[in-house]
């Protein structure tokens, strides 16, 4: 079994079996030739409930392992990683995937480096020292990345966004959702798009019609620009959705054009908008974190546009990491 990544931009392509978080000639999203290797439900990741509130089905991604749906991507990532001889992993996170990076890590018994900003609420920070990462704290995003890449030539630098190796970790989803129905209306918080992308791809894969509703924080609506189909609820400040904070996402054209296909649609979501949805959901019994609430403010949103479809709406991160702020 043999397999390779190659830029479906500029042509690149890498020897069999070698890793490259991104294009190493244009900086881009990789994807994979050939049958990447299976792996195993590491820590039990995936495989999460589904409940229903009236005609919605909620899927529980924040009871993963760490916390959120980032363990299916990590957890893939990181067993190639260790297949392929590395020692040490690396990722820059606004703390979701570090902790997640940090936990596997540990369990594959890899060193973990994980950049984060300085923005990046305490109770994440500190579950990931308690797991044993050595972490870099720097003063925004875009520098967390510079330093996470200065890592790569030694470490496996996970690369959520452009690494289709966190794809096909994510692919699970939605093969899991395809059990639902032939038909599907998938709504997500998006941030990089990883995780609606993987489970749009993994419901394809499937044979399952989609229909994409991309969730995304007021103030970093990067896929807006992308989809004419777009609305907006709750104001233009989005304080409150840390963890969706990614600008300029290297694949928003190709989710764009998933969304757009199936007739899906862009919500821009603030603050107000999240602080309701969020003690809605609390409501309900779903204790997760703010960023996951924007998914239930989009649903709102489109409530009558809606009805009569199947819908599926994933709540990403726990809101245990939060608690603190869930009280204030």
């Amino acid at each position: 079994m043999s397999w390779r990544l190659y830029c479906p931009s500029c042509g690149f392509r890498g020897e069999e079996q070698s890793y490259f978080p991104f294009c190493p000639a244009c900086r881009g999203p990789l994807e994979v030739e050939g049958v990447l290797p299976e792996a195993r439900r590491e820590l039990g990741e995936g495989r999460t409930p589904v409940v229903f509130e009236g005609d919605v089905a909620f899927k529980l991604e924040h009871l993963n392992p760490s916390g959120s749906f980032k363990d299916r991507g990590i957890s893939y990532s990181l067993q190639i990683a260790k297949r392929l001889g590395y020692r040490c992993t690396v990722i820059d996170s606004s703390g979701n995937a570090a902790i997640s990076a940090a936990l596997y890590a540990r369990r594959l018994k890899l060193e973990a480096i994980v950049v984060v900003p300085r923005n990046a609420h305490r109770a994440k920070l500190s579950l990931i020292s308690s797991l044993g990462a050595k972490l870099l704290t720097v003063e925004n995003r875009d520098r967390a990345h510079e330093v996470a890449v200065s890592f790569s030539k030694e470490c496996f630098y996970i690369s959520h966004p452009t690494s289709p190796l966190f794809l096909e970790g994510m692919k699970g989803l939605g093969e899991e959702l395809s059990e639902m129905s032939r038909r599907l209306t998938v709504i997500a918080p998006v941030s990089s798009g990883s995780l609606l992308l993987g489970a749009y791809r993994g419901l394809r894969g499937r044979g399952v019609e989609v229909k994409l509703i991309a969730a995304q924080a007021a103030e970093k609506a990067s896929l807006s620009s992308y989809v004419s189909k777009a609305y907006s609820v709750g104001g233009e400040s989005s304080r409150l959705a840390d963890a969706l904070v990614i600008g300029k996402p290297p694949r928003a054209a190709e989710l764009a054009k998933a969304i757009v296909e199936g007739g899906g649609a862009v919500v821009k979501v603030g603050d107000e908008s999240i602080k309701e949805s969020l003690g809605e959901l609390l409501d309900m019994g779903f204790l997760v974190e703010p960023s996951s609430a924007v998914a239930w403010s989009a649903y709102k949103v489109l409530r009558e546009e809606l009805k009569g479809e199947q819908v599926a709406i994933v709540l990403t991160g726990s809101g245990l990491k939060y608690l603190e702020g869930l009280r204030s």
